[in-house]
């Protein structure tokens, strides 16, 4: 493989998820190479598909904590080759605290606003969005979702199944379920087919993601392969969750404060909404909240060390 021409290595790595593409990368310091090559070939792909710089996009990423999500994020995890359909929009998720921010660096890209809808009117059936606004070149559509936490990327845990919990920032790769994800398995979040306030457009997107060949599984199916169970809390933050570091190919353990480095928040946990595992009647609501930073709490006196203390 050392000396094949670059377009076979990375029509090779076409094959391959980005777990395997990880694992591949730490053999030896010429496949890493070759791994890092290909995970960014992928990204300046995507880029293109939206901006004439490849930088744009991690730039925008950067600057504003944001996180791309959705079909863009999906489809970078899969292997490229078998993966029959291609993103026709980019979903960028984002704090509203940085919602002036990336309206400017969009604009400045030709970019410009065709549709701010807010909650109630929005196809998103999550607690967490403020509003989501459109931009269009009049070639491309970008979707921005505007976050009314911390964390930009808190309505991502409140959707329809683990299928689209996944994002990617403009240093890391995060999956999770990346047991279900990468093997095209998910479970259902009933929270918003029940309680959203469009369960149609949630059983939209559960059908969409069927026909390209995502199985629904029950959860005790899947306990012994997975070791996920949908009647537990998962953090960002647990072993469970795949992180990878985009610069090096490297899957990573991540800690709250880590986690505040990657995210500007100290955790998010969530609970996916439905029957309990294993029993009929109990029923569960979905829930996700985010462990902000609260430092600056601290400036107001009271703590070890002030004035006032």
């Amino acid at each position: 493989m050392y000396h094949m021409p670059l377009e076979i290595k990375r029509h090779i790595l076409g094959y391959c998820n980005i777990s395997d593409i990880a694992m591949l990368a730490q053999a030896c310091m010429h496949l890493n190479l070759i791994a890092r090559d290909y995970v960014q070939h992928r990204l300046c792909l995507m880029t293109f598909s939206f901006f004439d710089n490849v930088d744009t996009l991690s730039t925008i990423l950067r600057s504003c904590d944001a996180v791309v999500s959705g079909s863009c994020a999906l489809h970078l995890l899969l292997p490229a080759n078998d993966t029959a359909w291609f993103p026709s929009n980019l979903d960028i998720y984002v704090s509203c605290r940085f919602m002036t921010c990336i309206t400017v660096l969009l604009e400045r890209e030709g970019y410009q606003i065709v549709r701010h809808h807010f909650t109630e009117a929005s196809p998103y059936v999550s607690s967490s969005i403020h509003s989501v606004i459109s931009f269009s070149n009049k070639h491309r559509l970008i979707d921005v979702v505007i976050s009314n936490t911390a964390a930009a990327v808190s309505p991502i845990f409140e959707f329809h199944s683990t299928t689209v919990m996944n994002f990617f920032s403009s240093d890391s790769i995060f999956c999770a379920y990346p047991t279900l994800t990468l093997h095209l398995m998910s479970l259902v979040n009933a929270e918003p087919i029940y309680f959203g306030p469009s369960e149609f457009k949630a059983m939209v997107a559960l059908q969409k993601y069927a026909a390209r060949g995502w199985q629904l599984v029950v959860c005790q199916d899947v306990h012994g392969s997975t070791g996920v169970c949908r009647s537990m809390p998962r953090s960002i933050a647990d072993l469970s969750c795949l992180w990878i570091n985009i610069a090096n190919v490297k899957r990573v353990a991540v800690t709250p404060a880590d986690v505040f480095e990657r995210l500007g928040i100290i955790n998010l946990i969530w609970l996916l909404g439905g029957y309990v595992c294993g029993a009929w009647d109990p029923f569960m609501r979905g829930q996700s909240f985010v462990i902000e930073d609260k430092s600056l709490d601290l400036l107001g006196g009271g703590f070890i060390g002030s004035e006032e203390a």
